[in-house]
């Protein structure tokens, strides 16, 4: 099945850029690099997301949230896309995801069947910064567990002892 990992975020935003950070370590892995699956840095949702998308049967998407709701580092997996509430899914120069796919879908673009999001709760997305904050980084070992266990690239024990 032919996949992509998609991170999403701004590297230089603090917790904005968990995706980013899950899928460098992802594009690192060995297991992932053998199994010839894609994996993407993109700094926007919308357009620019569906257009990386196309020509993909399943994709794995990992961003930042702020629900404001949850504690900082709290991770949620979305598997509907009506659910979605990661923070580039929802761009304010652009459109949101659903409605973007809507358009994908009307315009005859092939997108993925299969599409799983997993969002991190950030602390900080205001302030300038490479760095996560502790509670995100603590995440973001466990999201690449769980892309690892999604792709059956590894068991849960095995994809933690990856980290």
């Amino acid at each position: 099945m032919k996949t992509i990992i998609i991170g999403l975020g701004n590297p230089i935003l603090t917790d904005d850029s968990v995706g980013i950070k899950v899928a460098r370590r992802l594009r690192d892995l060995p297991e992932v690099q053998e199994a010839g699956i894609e994996v993407l840095e993109l700094y926007a949702g919308g357009i620019r997301l569906i257009e990386a998308l196309r020509g993909y049967e399943r994709a794995l998407i990992v961003d930042a949230m702020t629900t404001g709701q949850n504690q900082p580092g709290t991770i949620r997996e979305f598997s509907s896309i009506e659910q979605l509430m990661t923070r580039n899914s929802i761009c304010l120069h652009d459109m949101d995801l659903p409605m973007a796919l809507e358009l994908a879908k009307i315009a005859g673009v092939k997108i993925p069947e299969q599409i799983k999001i997993w969002g991190i709760e950030a602390k900080d997305v205001e302030n300038f910064s490479e760095e996560l904050t502790e509670d995100v980084r603590s995440a973001v070992g466990t999201v690449v567990g769980r892309v690892l266990t999604e792709l059956h690239l590894a068991t849960p024990r095995r994809a933690e002892a990856n980290l």
